[in-house]
């Protein structure tokens, strides 16, 4: 869309400059000419280093604090067809928690929105990273949390018990499916 917007702004730039050039009387229409050819030099220089910019910061955010390769990184929410509705960056944090911001209290991990909103609690669970992991456990006292490892094993778990996370898990909070990547 932006380079849409910045390529209409150059040709309009470009049609001012032809019009004022074949459509005028150049001895009293040379300023707004010379503006026009200034103007457009000016916003194609301004497109140009903007995406050298966009460039060097894309550049400079690939060379910074990169995870190691088999660390989790992300929580995806699936939705129908395992399609990715919603994902949250997990890599170099300590503790979320999972459930519904409804105004008083705040989570990471906010599933207000999902198909299954009802059935998930304010608080529902809490992800915690210790010793090079990630652990879920959960904290609700109605619905609870199941854990479907990436071989296809299924788990139920226990009020209060953590469970190791390893990528390729899946999370169910109540009928909602958080991926683990």
């Amino acid at each position: 869309m932006r380079k849409q917007i910045n390529g209409m702004i150059a040709a309009l730039f470009f049609v001012m400059t032809l019009l004022l050039a074949f459509l005028s009387d150049l001895k009293t229409a040379w300023p707004f000419l010379i503006l026009a050819v200034v103007g457009m030099v000016l916003h194609i220089w301004w497109v140009i280093e903007a995406g050298i910019r966009e460039r060097r910061s894309a550049e400079q955010d690939a060379d910074g604090i990169k995870a190691p390769d088999g660390v989790v990184t992300e929580i995806v929410l699936l939705g129908e067809e395992d399609r990715r509705v919603a994902s949250w960056d997990i890599y170099g944090k300590n503790g979320l928690v999972i459930g519904r911001d409804v105004g008083e209290n705040h989570v990471s991990i906010n599933l207000e929105n999902s198909a299954y909103a009802s059935m998930i609690d304010i608080e529902h669970a809490v992800l915690n990273y210790s010793g090079d992991c990630w652990y879920v456990e959960d904290i609700s006292e109605k619905n609870g949390v199941s854990i479907q490892k990436s071989d296809g094993r299924k788990y139920k778990l226990s009020y209060g018990k953590p469970c190791r996370l390893e990528s390729g898990d899946i999370i169910y909070i109540a009928l909602t499916r958080l991926l683990i990547v």
